[in-house]
C-alpha cells in the first residue's frame, strides 16, 4: 500500500471508531431532550443498568478502533515526513479529545 493508501485507512479508521460513540451520545442525548416527566419516553431506551452496560462496551470498541487508528496515522507521520499535512495532524488529536471527553465530564 502506497503511504497515501495507508493515511486514508487511518483516518477511516479513526472515524469508524469515534462514530458508534457519537451514535451512543446522539441517542442519549435526544432521550433526555425528550423525556416529559409523567409521561412515556418518546425515544426508546433499556433499562438504566443496561444504558452503563451499553454506554461502557461502546467506549471501550471506540477506544480500541480509533485507538489503532491514531497509533497508525502517527507511525506513518513519523516514516514518511511528506504526509504530515495539517488534516493529517489535526483529526488525531480531535479524536483524542472526543475520547477523553467523558473522563472530563463525568
Amino acid at each position: 500500500m502506497t503511504p497515501r493508501c495507508q493515511s486514508v485507512a487511518a483516518n477511516f479508521l479513526m472515524g469508524a471508531g469515534i462514530l458508534p460513540l457519537a451514535l451512543y451520545i446522539a441517542w442519549v442525548a435526544a432521550f433526555l431532550i425528550t423525556t416529559v416527566p409523567g409521561q412515556p419516553p418518546r425515544v426508546p431506551i433499556i433499562d438504566p443498568i443496561g444504558m452503563v452496560g451499553l454506554g461502557m462496551v461502546v467506549y471501550l470498541g471506540s477506544f480500541i478502533a480509533a485507538g489503532l487508528g491514531i497509533v497508525w496515522s502517527w507511525l506513518l507521520a513519523r516514516a514518511y515526513p511528506e504526509r504530515r499535512t495539517r488534516r493529517a495532524l489535526v483529526l488525531p488529536v480531535i479524536v483524542i479529545l472526543v475520547l477523553v471527553l467523558p473522563f472530563v465530564f463525568p
